[in-house]
């Protein structure tokens, strides 16, 4: 397993199709804090939303590396399918890793907040970030496995899901039908909503009730996952 580990990683920075989402990550972290006295939690919302389209992007990138043939190759060699999985997504949380980080520290390092961020509200910042980071990953290994004959709409189908999940909150309050439909939906919204920028900022039980189904979305996610890709390997 290490070595296949060691191998994805290797395979995926040797395909150079880590530079174009990485680039325009770390290029996005400097220009968002040009200015210096912006508000916490405000500002790493938007970073939260960023890596939930990065690692999306890097997910399914990662997935698309070998043709069917090596893929089968390499099963061969694991003797598991779900070994293959999982090496796929520990590269995958290498890089959210990376990039989740740098994007929680860069405005630390060069004191851009207009105050000193209170441990409570670091708490929150970097489970947004690593929700935000599953949420990324879970969809674009999704449809990467699903659509693996057809690149361009697996590409179309994420950003759609992308799109209303973000837009999910609001799409509620017009109809509250639209609750019960959105379920199946990356609830991201969920996560940033609590990203409020009170002068003494506190968790409600409203965070907590989230955060559990958050948590529930995430363990079923991963388990459909793992069994629609035995089925269609």
């Amino acid at each position: 397993m290490p070595g296949y580990i060691k191998y994805q990683l290797i395979s995926y920075i040797r395909s150079l199709t880590f530079i174009p989402p990485i680039t325009l990550f770390g290029a996005w972290i400097i220009i968002f804090y040009t200015y210096s006295g912006v508000p916490i939690l405000s500002s790493y919302a938007v970073t939260c939303i960023s890596l939930y389209l990065i690692m999306t992007w890097v997910a399914m990138s990662v997935f698309s590396l070998e043709e069917n043939g090596e893929k089968d190759l390499l099963i061969v060699q694991l003797k598991s399918k779900r070994l293959y999985l999982y090496g796929k997504w520990f590269v995958c949380f290498l890089f959210a890793f990376v990039m989740g980080m740098s994007a929680i520290v860069y405005p630390l390092t060069f004191s851009i907040f207009k105050e000193d961020i209170q441990m409570l509200q670091l708490g929150v910042v970097i489970y947004g970030h690593l929700v935000s980071a599953i949420f990324g990953i879970l969809l674009g290994s999704f449809f990467s496995i699903i659509k693996k004959d057809s690149k361009r709409f697996a590409w179309l189908s994420s950003m759609f899901v992308i799109a209303v999940s973000l837009a999910g909150e609001g799409i509620a309050e017009k109809l509250s039908i639209f609750k019960w439909i959105l379920l199946p939906f990356p609830p991201i919204t969920q996560v940033i909503i609590h990203f409020t920028d009170d002068a003494l900022y506190g968790i409600a039980m409203d965070f907590w009730m989230d955060a559990m189904w958050i948590v529930v979305y995430i363990i079923l996610a991963f388990i459909l996952t793992i069994r629609l890709f035995i089925k269609k390997e």
